[in-house]
């Protein structure tokens, strides 16, 4: 059955502003969890705004839940040390399609009248093929597919080395560095999931760096870019294995879920703030 198409009769970008305190800042800099969850709302509220809705909330074809969830996301910084108590932050949003029902979000990150970072997502419409249980995410079409311009190169080719790693991972043939260290977390669903159940995507990084700081990570470092590319979900109660190359300044790390399920993989920079002068 072919599903109606829509083209955005308005372009969808959207725009907010921030007074950045203690809620947007974190040890160093912006807050990479609070950002994020920023990011991922404009991300669903650009695609209700194509769709002509008030809400972000969607459905399939059959009137059953759907869930944009996240495939892909890249967080770069290139002034991470700007952002100061009392600054402003703009948060600036396009929607671009990438392949075959998908959809990406380019949000540029400004503070004080200066570009210091992008946030990048790429979302598809998924839902559950049995109740409550997040192992059976499944992907769905929306009952008014979006068909937003095409996404610029620097998407398609993230969106390239996403299915690449994909792509992988279902073969078994995701390497990982020799030099690796682990760690198992279990996620607090008051903390960690979201409003429908799903370990939430920010979470994901924040799994990974609880783990890295526990085995004797530095706290004078700063995030320079993160890119995951997630794979799975988690049951509340399910503890993830994280699994990483313990390096300065950068990583690679994976996490699984039960019976070595492969749930999402990243590659972070960061910045060495010990060799940097930063005021607070």
């Amino acid at each position: 059955m072919m599903l109606p198409a829509s083209t955005p009769s308005v372009r969808p970008a959207l725009k907010e502003r921030h007074i950045l305190g203690m809620a947007e800042m974190g040890y160093f800099g912006l807050s990479e969890q609070w950002l994020l969850r920023r990011a991922g709302d404009l991300h669903w509220r650009l695609i209700a705004r194509a769709m002509g809705q008030q809400e972000a909330v969607f459905t399939c074809a059959a009137g059953e839940p759907l869930y944009a969830a996240f495939w892909a996301s890249r967080l770069c910084f290139t002034s991470p040390e700007r952002p100061r108590l009392g600054g402003e932050l703009t948060l600036a949003a396009d929607l671009y399609r990438v392949g075959h029902g998908r959809l990406a979000s380019v949000q540029h990150i400004d503070v004080d009248g200066r570009q210091i970072g992008h946030v990048i997502l790429i979302s598809t419409f998924v839902g559950r093929a049995a109740p409550s249980s997040n192992r059976s995410i499944v992907r769905r079409a929306p009952r008014v597919l979006v068909v937003p311009s095409d996404a610029p190169a620097l998407v398609q080719r993230m969106a390239s080395n996403a299915s690449e790693v994909a792509c992988s991972a279902g073969k078994r043939e995701w390497l990982m560095p020799a030099t690796l260290q682990s760690s198992m977390v279990l996620p607090c669903p008051s903390n960690d999931f979201n409003a429908v159940g799903l370990l939430y995507f920010p979470s994901f990084s924040a799994l990974v760096e609880r783990a890295v700081f526990e085995t004797g990570a530095s706290h004078l470092r700063v995030l320079r870019s993160r890119n995951v590319v997630y794979l799975g979900n988690l049951e509340p109660g399910e503890r993830v294995r994280v699994t990483f190359d313990q390096h300065p300044l950068r990583q690679c790390a994976s996490l699984h879920g039960e019976n070595e399920r492969l749930i999402a993989v990243m590659r972070t920079r960061y910045i060495d703030m010990s060799a940097q002068a930063f005021v607070r």
